[in-house]
């Protein structure tokens, strides 16, 4: 129904899919669903920008009566999950520091006014440990090809991997995988797991380049970056953490196949499954505005392949 009132407004597909920060498959099979369900062609689809069908209009007057009341009920029932939660110890990583976890900060300690809170900063591959040792009672991290039978998890955002480069240069994905160019090829540590996913691809792709340069975080890579001094295999989340970077670098897609992390709310298998949702339902609106909607507005070719996931039941 939201993203029926979201192409109703535009017109567009692409554009209500900018703005609930989901990809346009996405948008386009919630609307033939709702469809289905009330047995009515509700776009006419062969205009542009879209046009309601005379069900279409009835079906929005009712629908801008009931979903304000929806929307209420969805937070009363997120809020329910956590306002009787006594501690909550969260680990997060490194790509939302800047802007989405200050948001999910924000949020809980409003939602959690008599609770213990403690948001901690962690790296992907140290998830699954802390978690088992209980230092931990959820972490929002990159998973791991292979998931564990003792972690639940919970999908929030598809980050697929892409290429950073100067805006300065001209180099296209090609002639930089090859090789090719005197810029150098700035590596992720291989340590950390998203290191170790890039240089997994790549070998895979038969992709050999120099190794000079490693490093730990995002923000260093991405600040050589708009230096005009390397390039680098990374993912959308990466580039809108280094917001004052973002003016001088710019984003280009893999010449390689495709590939992409997956970002989710992990938790033990015995801990309250109705914390972990409703922190995962927070914690995906704030990723839909404060990090999908701003990149896409960027780059639209991102828009199917950097989205928020639906909940994985």
């Amino acid at each position: 129904m939201e993203a029926f009132e979201r192409v109703s407004a535009s017109g567009s597909m692409q554009q209500a899919a900018l703005e609930l920060g989901l990809s346009i498959s996405t948008v386009s099979h919630h609307i033939a669903r709702l469809e289905e369900q009330l047995g009515a062609v509700l776009l006419d689809r062969a205009t542009r920008p879209f046009h309601l069908t005379r069900e279409g209009e009835e079906a929005l007057h009712h629908l801008r009566k009931g979903l304000p009341h929806l929307r209420r009920a969805t937070s009363e029932t997120a809020i329910g999950g956590l306002i009787g939660t006594r501690s909550l110890h969260v680990g997060i990583v490194e790509d939302f520091e800047s802007r989405v976890a200050p948001e999910l900060a924000v949020a809980l300690a409003s939602q959690m006014p008599r609770a213990r809170l403690a948001i901690h900063n962690v790296l992907s591959h140290e998830a699954p440990s802390l978690l088992r040792k209980g230092q931990l009672d959820i972490v929002i991290a990159s998973e791991a090809d292979q998931r564990m039978a003792d972690v639940q998890c919970n999908p929030l955002v598809r980050d697929p991997f892409v290429i950073a480069v100067p805006k300065s240069v001209e180099f296209q994905s090609e002639t930089l995988l090859s090789g090719a160019t005197a810029l150098p090829f700035l590596r992720f540590n291989p340590n950390h797991l998203i290191g170790a996913q890039i240089e997994t691809h790549l070998a895979r792709s038969r992709i050999s380049l120099p190794d000079r340069y490693a490093f730990d975080s995002a923000q260093s890579i991405m600040a050589i970056i708009a230096n005009g001094d390397g390039w680098a295999v990374m993912t959308p989340l990466g580039f809108i953490r280094a917001r004052r970077f973002i003016d001088r670098v710019q984003l280009l897609p893999l010449s390689v196949a495709a590939f992409a992390r997956q970002i989710s709310l992990m938790s033990r298998s015995d801990f309250d499954l109705r914390i972990a949702r409703a922190v995962s339902a927070l914690i995906r609106q704030i990723i839909a505005l404060e990090a999908v909607a701003p990149v896409v507005a960027f780059y639209p070719w991102l828009s199917s392949a950097f989205s928020v996931l639906e909940r994985d039941d």
